[in-house]
This record gives C-alpha cells, sequence and structure tokens, in this order.
C-alpha cells in the first residue's frame, strides 16, 4: 500500500494561492426620491467568504455629494466574519448624480455604483385585460385596469390602440397624482364570433412603453336541439300518421350551449315556405284543382290548435338543458262536398322556431328608417311532420240491424262483420251498454285492413218495440292537459240502430173478481195478459152506496182521539205492524174509529233518538224559511228601488238642473276594473301570422301625445305590476336593436327614433335604462303603453369626444329585464373639402387685359355647418390671386362654389396658394395656376 499518497499529516499551505472570496451587498447603491437640503443613509455589507483573514481597503467616493463615515479606511476583515460601513448622501440641488464607492480586496477592485435620484414616479399597469368567454349579441362589455403611481412625483400616461376591432379605451391621456392610481376603461363590443388578442401601447413616464394585450373569446349564442336517444342534433320530428282525435308525443332537449343566460320562446313559422297545412299530399294535381275551396278553407285553420309545445318559453341558464314535449293532435277539417272515405288524409309539415328574447327591430318603417333586419339573436328550426287519418269502420250487414222479435226470456242474434279500412292503425273498440241488448265480444282490437265478427243479441227483458241506439267508442291515446302523458281514452263514437220487437205471451186467464176496493183485476201483470177482455160483457159489482152521506158506519167517535187522527187506508195493513210513533194517531176511513198502531219496543226509537231526529227536521225546516225571508225581502227591496229612486225627484228633461262634475277619484270608484286578461294558454305556441297581424294593428294605433311616464289609475298599477312570461316579453318590441347615427360632427345634436310596439291586451310599463352622458338630453325614458298600440321617443345624442362610440343600454318591461339597444357613432371633428386641390385659371376674353378665373367647389358632408374663411399666401412679388367669397357657411350636406380670380398686372405672379381654415375644424391648401397664353 502506498503510505505517502494517504498520509494525514498536513501539507505546506504557505504555497497555495489564496483566492479572494469577499461579497458586497448591495452591489449597487440607490438614493430614490433625494431632496436637497437633505441627508440620507444606506449601508454597504462586506462578507468573507472564504477561508483566509482579507486586507480590505476603501476608496472615498470623488464626488462631495458622497461621504464615507469610516475612520479607518484599512481594515482586516477575519473569515466568515462581515463588516459594514454607511454611506452617506447630500444632495445640493435636485439634479440626478452618479459615483462609485472603490473597495480594493488583496489584488481585486469591487467597484460599487453610488446613484442618487431626484424624486420621481413609477407607473405600473396590469399588462393583461381578459374579457374571457363573451356571447356575440352587441353588447358592450367594461374592463376597468388601474394605473397605479407609487413614486412621488406625478406621471403622465398616453394610451393608443391603432387596431380595426371595437375596442374603445378611455381616457387617452392623463396625469396619475403620487401614491394613487387612475382607472381606465377598455370597452368592447361582441359584436361578432371571434378570439381577440389585441395590443394596445401604453406610454408611462419614466419606463419603456408597454404592450397592453387585450384577450377576448367571442362564441355564438347557440340554442341546439338533441334527440333524446342519441344525442345528435335534431332537425325534424316526425309524428306518423294518427287518427283525428289522437295525439302523439315525442321529446327533444333544448341546450344552452353558451356562456349567458337567455330567454327563450318558441313560435310557430305557418307563413314559411314549404309548409303543408292539411293537403292530401299523395292525391292527384287535378283533384286538388277541383277542390280548391277546401284548401283555402284548410290554410285558414290555426296550427297552434292541432300542435303544442310544452314548454313552449323559459330561461336556460348557461349551458342547462331542458326536455321538451311535443304533441301532434290532429282535427278533423270535414269537406261538405266529398264523404269521408278510406283515402281522406291531412298531412303537415311545419316549422317551429327556438328564439331568444330581447331587443328586435320587427317590421320597424318609418321616412328616416328602412326596415332593419337584425339577426344577431340565434334560432334554431325544427321541422315537424304528421298526417291525421280518419275512423273508418265498416258494418255489414249496414249501420241499421233489424233482429227477428222473440219472446221475453228468449234471444235473437245477428252476425255483424267489422272491417277497418285504414291500411295504417289498427283500431281498439269499446261497445257501451245498451238496454235488452248484448254484444259479444264488446271489445277488441282490428289490425290495419283487417275484419272482426262480433255477435249481437236480442235479449228483450218487457214487451214492446224497440228501436235503440248502439254507441261504439274508439280508444286511442290522447294527452292530458300539460301533456306530459297520453292516456287511453274514447276519442271518437260510431252510432249504430237496433231494431226489434218482444212480443207478449197470451194465455186465458180466469179473472177473479173482488166486488171490494181491491183493484179491477188482482192476477200477476207484465208475463200474461187477459184474452179477449174486450168480448167481456159481465160487469164487476160496485157498492152503490154513498159513504159520505150513510150513516150505517157511523160509531160513536171520540172527538178528543179522533181530532188530530190521520186516515188509515184499507191496503195500508202491513204498514200498521211497523214501529209506530206515539204522537200520531190513525182512523178508518168510514168507521171513523180509532186504529190500532203496533209498536215494537225492539225496533223502537229512544228518546235521545228522537230528539236528534226532531233537531234534524227543525234544522231544514228553519234554513227552508229563513231563505225563503231572504229571497222574499231581496225583492222587496229590488221594488222598492224601483218604485223610490232617490235620484229621479220627478224632473222634467231641460228643466236646467245638471249634474256636477265628478273627480278623477269618483270616476276610478264608479268606472269598475274590467276583468282580467285572461291568461295565455301555456301550451299554445305563439305564431307569425298572428304576431304579425297584431303588430300591423299595434302600428295603427299609434300614440302620439299625451304619454304617460308612470302608471296612474287603478288599472294601469294594476296591469303595470304584473309578472310577465318570457312569452309575454316576446310580444313586446323596442327596436331598432342598434341606434347607428353613422358620421357625425362632434357637438352637434343627433336624433333617431327608437320604436315601441305592445301587441299585448294590458298596459306595459318600458323603462329605458340610460347612464351614459351623450344621450341625457332624451327628455322621457319610461313609458306606459295602451294595449295593441304603438309609439316612439327621439334619442337625442350628442358628444363631445371625437373617435369611434360604441355603448350599450338596457331595458325593461314591468321591470323586468328585456333586452338591450347597441347605440354606434363615429364622431369627427367638422371638416371641409375641395373639389380640387389645384385649380388652373383660364383667360375669359381675348383682350389682354382680361380677367382669369376658375371656380372651386367646398363640399361638407357632414351635419354640422362649417364656417370658413380663405387667408392668402403672401410671396415676394405679393398678392395676385383673389377668391369670393372669403369667408362663409357651408350648410350640412351641401357645397358652395368659389369662384377665384387672376388679375394679370406687371410682375405679377402666376402661382398663387390660399390656406382654407375651417372654424374648429381642418385645414387646406389651394393651389391656383394662371394659364398665361403668349402669342
Amino acid at each position: 500500500m502506498d503510505m505517502e499518497r494517504y498520509s494525514l499529516v498536513p501539507r505546506d499551505l504557505d504555497g497555495l494561492k489564496k483566492e479572494v472570496q469577499v461579497r458586497v451587498s448591495p452591489m449597487e447603491l440607490k438614493f430614490h426620491d433625494a431632496v436637497a437640503g437633505r441627508i440620507y443613509r444606506s449601508p454597504v455589507t462586506l462578507h468573507n467568504l472564504g477561508r483566509w483573514n482579507q486586507k480590505i481597503r476603501f476608496q472615498e467616493p470623488s464626488k462631495p455629494q458622497f461621504k464615507l463615515i469610516l475612520t479607518n479606511l484599512e481594515k482586516e476583515l477575519a473569515s466568515g466574519l462581515h463588516f459594514t460601513v454607511m454611506i452617506e448622501y447630500h444632495p445640493i440641488k435636485n439634479e440626478e448624480i452618479s459615483d462609485q464607492l472603490l473597495i480594493t480586496v488583496g489584488n481585486k477592485v469591487i467597484a460599487v455604483p453610488l446613484i442618487g435620484l431626484i424624486p420621481c414616479c413609477q407607473l405600473e399597469i396590469e399588462p393583461v385585460v381578459d374579457f374571457g368567454t363573451l356571447v356575440a349579441d352587441s353588447t358592450v362589455y367594461c374592463k376597468e385596469v388601474h394605473i397605479v403611481n407609487h413614486g412621488k412625483a406625478p406621471g403622465l400616461f398616453r394610451t393608443d390602440y391603432q387596431g380595426h376591432l371595437p375596442i374603445l379605451i378611455a381616457p387617452t391621456t392623463g396625469t396619475v397624482k403620487p401614491k394613487s392610481f387612475v382607472v381606465i376603461k377598455v370597452d368592447f363590443c361582441a359584436n361578432q364570433p371571434r378570439i381577440v388578442n389585441e395590443v394596445a401601447r401604453v406610454r408611462l413616464q419614466g419606463r419603456p412603453d408597454i404592450l397592453l394585450n387585450i384577450k377576448v373569446h367571442v362564441v355564438e349564442q347557440i340554442i341546439e336541439l338533441f334527440n333524446m336517444n342519441n344525442n345528435k342534433k335534431l332537425e325534424c320530428i316526425r309524428f306518423g300518421s294518427v287518427f283525428f282525435g289522437t295525439s302523439k308525443i315525442e321529446h327533444a332537449i333544448l341546450h344552452n350551449n353558451s356562456p349567458q343566460t337567455i330567454n327563450w320562446v318558441a313560435i310557430m313559422e305557418d307563413d314559411s315556405v314549404g309548409e303543408e297545412l292539411g293537403s292530401n299530399v299523395p292525391e292527384r294535381t287535378d283533384i286538388a284543382l277541383n277542390n280548391l275551396a277546401y284548401l283555402n278553407k284548410i290554410k285558414d285553420i290555426d296550427v297552434t290548435n292541432f300542435i303544442s309545445c310544452m314548454p313552449n318559453s323559459g330561461t336556460l341558464l348557461p349551458y342547462e338543458k331542458i326536455v321538451i314535449t311535443f304533441c301532434f293532435s290532429p282535427k278533423l277539417v270535414a269537406d261538405r262536398i266529398k264523404d269521408i272515405g278510406p283515402s281522406h288524409r291531412q298531412d303537415y309539415a311545419l316549422y317551429v322556431r327556438f328564439d331568444s328574447v330581447g331587443s328586435k327591430d320587427g317590421f320597424l318603417r318609418d321616412d328616416d328608417y328602412k326596415t332593419i333586419q337584425s339577426d344577431r339573436h340565434q334560432k334554431v328550426e325544427l321541422a315537424l311532420t304528421g298526417s291525421g287519418l280518419p275512423v273508418v269502420l265498416q258494418f255489414d250487414p249496414g249501420n241499421v240491424l233489424h233482429f227477428p222479435p222473440c219472446n221475453m226470456g228468449e234471444h235473437s242474434d245477428l252476425m255483424c262483420i267489422v272491417q277497418n279500412q285504414s291500411k295504417s292503425l289498427p283500431v281498439m273498440y269499446r261497445f257501451q251498454n245498451t238496454a235488452h241488448f248484448t254484444i259479444d265480444p264488446a271489445r277488441g282490437k282490428i289490425d290495419e285492413g283487417c275484419i272482426q265478427n262480433v255477435i249481437c243479441s236480442f235479449t228483450p227483458r218487457q214487451i214492446g218495440s224497440f228501436k235503440v241506439q248502439q254507441i261504439i267508442d274508439i280508444i286511442g291515446p290522447v294527452a292530458d292537459e300539460k301533456l306530459e302523458s297520453l292516456s287511453m281514452k274514447p276519442f271518437h263514437q260510431i252510432y249504430l240502430e237496433f231494431h226489434s220487437v218482444c212480443k207478449a205471451v197470451t194465455k186465458k186467464v180466469v179473472m177473479k173478481i173482488n166486488p171490494g176496493l181491491s183493484p179491477f183485476v188482482s192476477n200477476p201483470i207484465g208475463k200474461f195478459v187477459i184474452k179477449d177482455l174486450a168480448k167481456n160483457k159481465n160487469p164487476v159489482p160496485v157498492a152503490m152506496l154513498q159513504s159520505a152521506t150513510t150513516c150505517l158506519h157511523n160509531h160513536h167517535i171520540n172527538e178528543k182521539s179522533t181530532a188530530n187522527a190521520l186516515i188509515a187506508y184499507p191496503n195500508d195493513r202491513p204498514g200498521s205492524i211497523r214501529p209506530g210513533d206515539h204522537h200520531k194517531t190513525f182512523r178508518t176511513i168510514f168507521t171513523k174509529t180509532p186504529r190500532h198502531n203496533y209498536i215494537d219496543h225492539e225496533y223502537e226509537y229512544t228518546s235521545l233518538e228522537q230528539e236528534k231526529k226532531k233537531a234534524h227536521q227543525d234544522y231544514y225546516t228553519k234554513y227552508i224559511r229563513n231563505s225563503r225571508n231572504i229571497r222574499l225581502q231581496k225583492e222587496a227591496e229590488r221594488q222598492h228601488m224601483c218604485s223610490h229612486n232617490d235620484t229621479d225627484i220627478g224632473l222634467q228633461p231641460g228643466s236646467g238642473l245638471k249634474s256636477p262634475p265628478l273627480s278623477v277619484a269618483e270616476i276610478e270608484e264608479v268606472i269598475p276594473l274590467p276583468p282580467p286578461e285572461s291568461p295565455i294558454n301555456d301550451t299554445q305556441l305563439l305564431s307569425t301570422k298572428k304576431m304579425a297581424s297584431k303588430e300591423i294593428e299595434a302600428q295603427h294605433n299609434k300614440v302620439l301625445k299625451g304619454l304617460k311616464s308612470e302608471p296612474s289609475t287603478n288599472q294601469e298599477k294594476h296591469e303595470c305590476s304584473l309578472h310577465l312570461t318570457p312569452k309575454q316579453i316576446h310580444q313586446v318590441i323596442v327596436g331598432p336593436s342598434i341606434l347607428n347615427f353613422g358620421n357625425i360632427c362632434v357637438s352637434s345634436t343627433n336624433i333617431r327614433q327608437l320604436h315601441f310596439i305592445n301587441m299585448l291586451s294590458m298596459h306595459v310599463l318600458v323603462q329605458l335604462d340610460v347612464n351614459m352622458e351623450e344621450l341625457q338630453k332624451t327628455k322621457q325614458l319610461s313609458f306606459v303603453i295602451p294595449p295593441t298600440a304603438s309609439t316612439y321617443v327621439s334619442m337625442v345624442f350628442e358628444s363631445h369626444k371625437i373617435g369611434n362610440f360604441w355603448k350599450s343600454f338596457t331595458f325593461t318591461v314591468n321591470s323586468i329585464p328585456g333586452g338591450h339597444i347597441l347605440v354606434m357613432a363615429a364622431i369627427t371633428a367638422i371638416r371641409l373639402e375641395l373639389s380640387s386641390k389645384e385649380i388652373l385659371l383660364k383667360p375669359q376674353a381675348f383682350l389682354v387685359k382680361t380677367c382669369f378665373r376658375g371656380t372651386v367647389k367646398l363640399h361638407n358632408r357632414q351635419n354640422l355647418p362649417a364656417r370658413f374663411g380663405w387667408h392668402p399666401i403672401n410671396t415676394d412679388k405679393g398678392v395676385a390671386f383673389s377668391i369670393r367669397p372669403a369667408s362663409g357657411i357651408v350648410d350640412p350636406y351641401c357645397s358652395l362654389e368659389c369662384e377665384v380670380s387672376w388679375q394679370p398686372t406687371f410682375n405679377s405672379p402666376e402661382i398663387g396658394e390660399f390656406i382654407l381654415q375651417v372654424v374648429g375644424g381642418n385645414t387646406l391648401t389651394l393651389k391656383c395656376v394662371a394659364q398665361v397664353i403668349i402669342i
């Protein structure tokens, strides 16, 4: 083993190189915000990180403002220790200076820069403005950015955006005070889907330019319909064939595929191209043309009565899904000319649109507006197809069945063959119960095109002739009122007629004659009839003695016992053994003697039961008596009012008496409130035809004067406080949805009309939430619109800032958000345009001293009068050109022609210039050249 290699004896360290490992902190010493006349101190620390002691030598700064506070400039710094020295800064005046502190460590020199800074601004701004994900509905969104000044001096800033997107930054310039901040507003109009990654340059005082990154992801407001089974997009629902009167239900999923809550409504497009309303599509063209009256009748039907959607309006949260139920219930439109046969059918092909609720344009037409159709609201269309078929059953031997006569207790049968003539749908039937007739089978199902044998039996239970109407119920799926489920119910009835006779059984009956008070015939009745009863000439002996005048049966009558007695008839013998009443007595009809009243004590009423029975009878007796008294009292009062009228004092018309005028409060008390508007059927859809007719009706009923800003009457207060559904809000049009004022001059007054159309049959309160200074001159921002009426308001726009203007404001209908209106304008300074920048003047005659003339036009293409003035430019040779008019005013959207003349003189310049100065606007230069021809 090499013992020398692993020797632990230390080597000679004097021969090794001693490395300098001294760290200075800080490496740069800055005195921020130093004010003249004050003293500022800051430490400098040295750390010896090496294994040896180091000698450190300091050198004083060269400039007197910096001073090293140290008695001995040479120090010994041991290994692992640190040493701190203090630097003082004495600024003489407010200026920035720099120096350095030299520190020698061994053979290495370390320089620490010393910088004295005057008070300055320290501006900072957030570099990114992220709007996130927005919906393209032409809404103006605003984000705030803070420019913070951490310094002790005010700082200037300036923003500049050179892009072409609807992005506005305000204010563009300004000053930030020390230790404060300024809010910069960044407005973005989400007018179309796009991904925005724009950059705006921000200039901050004392710092290099900063790029402000503006990020937006604008998406469409997508409403989608999906299939319930496979989650695929749904474009058409095919109901197939159903019987008239039945229903068929299909489901779909409505999805709000956007990050914003929307109000939606379903509208039936019953005036679109390609629709079919009850026509027979397989029918030949020539047959259809021969029945145009029937086709026109079908076109007038209301399709919303047999196609329903539930729900058909509502609110969808972001990315929410709901289930929509569609119900198809066709109704038969009969043709009087033709019979309803198996070939009759009504085919339907319709479109339902799911639209978002908000500001819309409708059919706004005005002198200042052309028809504006804004398609910014997302919608989705769904096609619905279905066919209605009649129930056609054929009965053999017919609809009238004649049964053979039979006796009571017997029956007669007939075979009836029922055929389902429909080739598409089966029929479920049920025979209703009919007296004396039975059906076998009474209910069943007949497949398409098949037959069913039915045995009809006549089973009489009494004697006579029978003509009975047999009702057959056709059973099928019928939707409930809420369209949530289907149930098998009768939806159609077919009538058959049954005719038959039940004969009586004739039998010779020996008559039993009873000369008493019993019936003339005491035999059982119903089954047997006395034969040849008319030929019997032996009358029944009858007692001829008048009981009212005879005294044979008069016994000694006890007046006390028979005073309130009831008469007992001979045939009430069974009733006399029933438990009687103690308070009732009976006597015979002839002898007038008291009749025995049997009382069974086991079934006799107890005293408590008798009291309850008596109280029950007294209650109803008293109720009937009181009801009669009240009725008579009301009738007497009515007659008294008719005969004694306090208002009518017997004066003749024209006598000079006038009724006092009523106050508004008295009129409101006298005029009763109309009944509340009948609620809209939740299952009935809105249709484009109905909305168009209501809109036209509302446009004809224009309210231009006396429009209230708040409801005043009780009716208006009641109706304007109602909570409106999205379906109702959709029938209140506020538009156009974009108020575009176009290119306008700064500080000019511009007017555009905002229309209101109320298609509802009640008053509504529309309020505009306008919080922008440019529209503050608009007089009225709240309106009570009468039922089925329209009006408009003049929106006054005036801006004192040059640039593009993009802002939006919202409106409410009965305090419910109804949408928003986008306001656009391009605001520019007033300016004039020259028809030509250079004009050539030609002589107007052949003489030498003739005048040279030319014309130039001033065009004012803006909406404000422009005041101008011409100023010639002097040259060394003077001014030889003149212009008329030298000043004036050019009206909006007009032109003014100015004449330039040049008088030839000795040494006159042939070229001259004029400066066109527009007051508060632009400046232009016109060059004039005289065309002198020397012969």
